[in-house]
């Protein structure tokens, strides 16, 4: 059911605790566990049972998770693939008439293609990584508006400005989208990007450069790029599992192109990174969401899973 939040009043001392990305084996289990807070968690891979007291909850991937104080959880991983996971932990005040009192909330949710929960979990999880007091300025907000969303059911996204891009190119983002996903990236042509949407080469290139001021294939780099930064700064892999994997020809390839886009060579960025420094935005991918969750990752924040 979805219905309005916005005579809803703030929730008052509301504070994200830690968080994180996991990756589990095919077969594991994980609880039972009383918990303290609130805890979101998102199946980015693989899926669960998920068990919420007496509630039992198939949660594929795409599935987000809302379990509430003083429930127990337990959970039964994917059985034949590994799952991957993210998450953090919340607290708040009892949240105030006109919210539906918490035992009315939904305890999961499927999300859709285009939907708000997903983007702003993917920021949350950056948002952990920055020091204090910079970090609660950047969580609050987001861990609220998440939260809104969530009970009322209004998953929906907004159309973005580049809704009224052009057809093509629309379509050749979407190509760019599913490739930067995949694990290795397949080795793509321009050809490829103008058969994806239906139209010449010479075509494509003109609409990309009027509409974005960029090429097509200089897109598809931005967005490989910033997988690639998402796993410099949140696994272990090292830079030539990195190149491999986002589809660059060797290490030395990669990191050229790497500091171009982010000013820092990838081993700067990742103890940035650790070191909770901030550092340098792809400069179209943020705008564009061309780029999904690196799934394989594993990434250690803080706090429990």
């Amino acid at each position: 059911m979805r219905i309005s939040n916005a005579s809803w009043p703030a929730l008052h001392n509301l504070r994200v605790h830690g968080g994180g990305v996991v990756v589990y084996p095919p077969g594991a289990t994980f609880g039972p566990r009383r918990l303290p807070e609130y805890l979101f968690l998102w199946m980015i891979e693989g899926g669960a049972t998920a068990h919420f007291d007496s509630r039992l909850l198939e949660a594929p991937a795409g599935t987000i998770l809302l379990a509430q104080p003083g429930m127990t959880d337990r959970y039964e991983w994917a059985e034949r693939t590994r799952t991957v996971h993210a998450y953090f932990h919340f607290c708040a005040d009892a949240p105030r008439a006109p919210w539906p009192p918490p035992s009315q909330w939904p305890l999961a949710q499927l999300a859709p293609a285009d939907d708000v929960l997903r983007p702003l979990f993917r920021y949350a999880l950056a948002a952990l990584t920055q020091p204090e007091p910079l970090r609660s300025t950047l969580l609050t907000p987001c861990a609220e508006l998440m939260v809104r969303a969530f009970v009322a059911g209004a998953l929906g996204l907004v159309a973005e400005p580049g809704a009224d891009l052009p057809r093509p190119v629309e379509k050749t983002l979407d190509f760019i989208r599913e490739a930067a996903r995949r694990d290795p990236a397949p080795q793509i042509a321009l050809a490829d990007l103008a058969r994806s949407a239906h139209v010449s080469a010479e075509h494509l290139c003109r609409l990309f450069r009027r509409s974005l001021n960029v090429g097509p294939l200089e897109c598809l780099r931005l967005a490989r790029l910033e997988r690639a930064a998402s796993l410099v700064g949140r696994s272990n892999l090292t830079f030539k599992e990195i190149a491999e994997t986002t589809g660059f020809a060797n290490p030395f390839h990669f990191s050229t192109a790497f500091k171009t886009v982010y000013g820092i060579a990838p081993r700067e960025y990742r103890l940035a990174m650790s070191e909770g420094r901030p550092v340098r935005a792809n400069p179209l991918i943020r705008n564009l969401q061309l780029a999904g969750p690196a799934t394989g990752e594993r990434t250690e924040m803080t706090g429990r899973t």
